[in-house]
């Protein structure tokens, strides 16, 4: 079908739905799935429809969908995939808008899942409607409190960024993820098989959506190589897009095959697709929110010299090793900002320089904020980098002196007006030690609030902000 904007828009902000197969057992997933809408608190209508019970969770149940007194928006079945078929006749009847089709057994099963999944497609044409999947979790968005399947305790406050995901399991993973980093979205969809609706739909449908200004994803396969090629393109040109793809390889593409019935591609073909269109790769579920973090943090290409700082020669050299091979620079101090440093740090076993040691986890805070201070006001500082290992630091300067050197961190991105990213991390793993990772949690907090990108090692810091530099 041709790209409907307000057709894909009117299912995303669905203002009533309705759950087929819905029930009353926890076992069921029509159980788990309204019971996630009622958490979540859907701001629209909710139907319950089950033939089998008058009553489901205290509400009225109704018998079928021609039982509705009004077509709801979108329709979500939660029945298997062979009693699926009646309802889709019922969807087409019904002048619904939308359909989620939850059920696995279509096409990643072989001929007779993708006859039955083609007999969904049709039913779909028939009735002029909108299909989501099969074989997906559906859609989560903050702005009208609707969920996908097991997201129950997601954010309810809006954002800009959007996720689309073959994966039901990425969906849920990668919303809940956002809401301890701070990164809330505009939606979130598991869109599975994509029979109907796919990845070059949501591409063009998130470009022109105002609530979105970053754009991810995570890809098994791609239906149609030239429609999606323009479609990346042309959201790479006016927003950052970052898309994770499998199913690269050999064996990969065989597991991609059994599960969302999804082709394959290859790594060159993928990587120099991405370059061309001028959009992000990423790897793996912890890189695709790094580079969201830093996105939100610093936007896009915030400059690739690096100052590296923190408590230890080996450590800055490390830093510099890592930034060297992603691509980035590790400058040297201009010559009036090198004497400042050399004053404040006037102190034995620190080193003025870039990278900056500064001696010891954490030094007397007088000292600590001149430094970071002509750290980030540096004229070769495009990014401030500092370590921070959370255990070492608390037994010089305790829990206050922690959140003292955090807040001056903080104050020397404000007055640079350079973004800051830190690597916060504890090296103690003992279990009479978890009083680290409480602390650890309470200044991440305090950091990403005022917009300064925290991550869980120097690595991930430095690979996250040289994949936002695009060339």
């Amino acid at each position: 079908m041709v790209f409907d904007f307000d057709q894909i828009d009117s299912i995303i902000n669905a203002r009533s739905i309705a759950i087929v197969g819905a029930s009353n057992n926890p076992g069921k997933f029509g159980y788990l799935f309204a019971l996630s809408q009622f958490s979540m608190g859907f701001t629209g209508q909710v139907y319950l429809v089950n033939p089998r019970v008058k009553e489901i969770m205290g509400r009225e149940a109704f018998p079928d969908l021609p039982s509705l007194p009004e077509p709801p928006d979108l329709v979500y079945i939660t029945v298997p995939a062979h009693l699926s078929m009646d309802v889709l006749r019922d969807c087409a009847a019904s002048g619904v808008k939308g359909v989620v089709l939850m059920a696995a057994g279509f096409r990643e099963i072989g001929k007779s899942g993708l006859k039955l999944e083609h007999e969904a497609l049709d039913l779909a044409r028939e009735g002029c409607f909108r299909l989501i999947g099969p074989n997906c979790f559906g859609i989560y968005n903050p702005r009208n409190h609707l969920t996908l399947l097991p997201g129950h305790d997601f954010s309810t406050t809006p954002g800009d960024v959007a996720f689309i995901s073959q994966s039901g399991g990425f969906s849920a993973h990668v919303a809940r993820l956002g809401r301890s980093l701070g990164i809330r979205f505009s939606a979130v969809v598991s869109y599975g098989n994509a029979a109907d609706l796919d990845e070059t739909d949501f591409l063009r449908y998130f470009t022109l959506d105002d609530s979105t200004e970053i754009i991810t994803g995570y890809l098994e396969g791609v239906r149609n190589g030239n429609e999606f090629a323009g479609a990346l393109r042309e959201a790479a040109a006016s927003k950052p897009v970052v898309l994770w793809k499998v199913g690269k390889g050999k064996s990969a593409g065989k597991a991609v095959a059994s599960h969302t019935g999804s082709l394959a591609g290859s790594s060159e073909i993928w990587e120099s697709l991405m370059r061309q269109c001028g959009a992000i790769d990423a790897s793996g579920v912890e890189e695709l929110c790094d580079i969201i973090l830093t996105l939100k943090t610093m936007g896009s290409n915030p400059g690739r010299r690096l100052l590296i700082s923190g408590g230890g020669g080996g450590l800055g050299t490390y830093g510099a090793d890592l930034a060297e091979e992603e691509g980035l620079e590790v400058p040297p101090l201009a010559g009036e900002t090198l004497s400042r440093m050399e004053e404040a740090l006037g102190r034995a076993g620190a080193v003025a320089g870039n990278p900056m040691d500064i001696g010891a986890p954490l030094i007397p805070l007088p000292a600590f904020e001149s430094a970071v201070h002509e750290a980030a006001m540096n004229p070769t500082t495009d990014v401030l980098v500092f370590d921070l290992a959370v255990n070492f630091a608390y037994s010089i300067a305790g829990e206050e002196g922690l959140g003292a050197a955090v807040e001056a961190l903080v104050e020397s991105g404000r007055r640079s007006g350079k973004p800051v990213a830190v690597a916060l991390y504890s090296r103690s793993c003992d279990p009479d030690d978890l009083t680290f990772e409480e602390i650890l949690r309470r200044l991440r907090s305090t950091l990403l609030d005022a917009g300064v990108a925290v991550f869980p090692s120097m690595r991930r810091a430095i690979r996250a902000i040289s994949k936002v530099n695009t060339p």
